[in-house]
């Protein structure tokens, strides 16, 4: 090969490379100089975000459609406390206030319950009591399923006595035994629960048990809400206050499912389960002394 076009390659590579070298140092101090472009310093905040304002008067108890709310771009400074961003973090939800248009639009102007709730359509929400034994020891939660059972006192059923003089009296004693009726309700859905607090720690004893101690009876009571039709609700109030109820849990599998029972009372045990029935002891009346 002719030397002088060696030599004329050799220069021109040369100069491709001081070319691209001088490039990527240009480069370099480029994005030095550039600070938009450092990574370690912190982008500057947003001086406006998306805000979410009524699009129209929405009256308390409403339920908050896409329609009533719209977004807009406000300044930092003018967004109110607990504002909503996004339409989606309203809709569905039932408004606690008044709501007029073009107002912002809160999360606090919602519902904010302690014990979310959500009443299906057609029914309503009904509390009841229990406790460790009529609660199945305090074990149930929100979704379950429960049949209830009331038992009456034996007052409820009074036994009465017609008296030579034609008076009547309530013979005591007579009918001590509770009255078991039939299932009350069946397949009724929990739809809130409540326990009752932790109590107080005496001082210098551990919070909380071990790990390795076995659950105690506490006695603590638990409150159920109940979705209930109309009707059930009445029946559930005569029987709160008229009797005691029991709550026993049901199988998801048994959801839908309900059963026949003819309920217990005391023939029932003395026919059916040989219990001896009480003896009825008669007390003669005392005969008046003749003056």
């Amino acid at each position: 090969m002719h030397p002088v076009r060696r030599t004329s390659r050799l220069v021109l590579l040369l100069g491709i490379f001081l070319a691209a070298l001088t490039f990527v140092v240009v480069l370099f101090l480029g994005q030095g100089n550039n600070p938009s472009v450092n990574p370690n310093q912190p982008s500057a905040p947003p001086t406006q975000l998306p805000t979410v304002v009524a699009a129209v008067d929405i009256p308390l108890g409403t339920v908050v459609t896409q329609d009533m709310l719209s977004s807009r771009t406000i300044a930092v400074p003018s967004r109110e406390v607990n504002v909503l961003g996004d339409v989606s973090e309203g809709v569905g939800k039932t408004a606690r206030t008044n709501i007029t248009a073009g107002a912002q639009v809160h999360s606090t102007d919602f519902q904010n319950r302690a014990v979310p709730i959500t009443v299906p359509t057609g029914k309503r929400a009904f509390p009841v009591q229990v406790n460790e034994l009529t609660g199945v020891l305090n074990l149930l939660d929100v979704g379950d399923t429960v049949d209830l059972i009331i038992s009456l006192r034996g007052d409820a059923f009074p036994v009465v006595q017609v008296l030579a003089d034609g008076s009547v009296t309530v013979v005591s004693g007579i009918n001590p035994l509770s009255v078991k009726l039939p299932l009350l309700l069946q397949d009724v859905q929990i739809i809130g629960v409540l326990d009752a607090p932790a109590p107080a720690p005496a001082e210098g004893q551990a919070a909380a048990p071990a790990a390795s101690q076995k659950p105690t009876i506490t006695g603590a009571n638990k409150l159920l809400v109940l979705a209930v039709t109309p009707a059930q609700a009445e029946v559930l109030l005569f029987a709160r206050t008229s009797g005691t109820l029991d709550a026993i849990l049901r199988p998801p599998s048994d959801a839908g499912q309900t059963v026949v029972t003819t309920g217990v009372i005391l023939k029932t045990l003395v026919t059916t389960y040989g219990i001896l029935p009480p003896e009825i002891v008669q007390v003669p009346i005392p005969t008046p002394l003749k003056k």
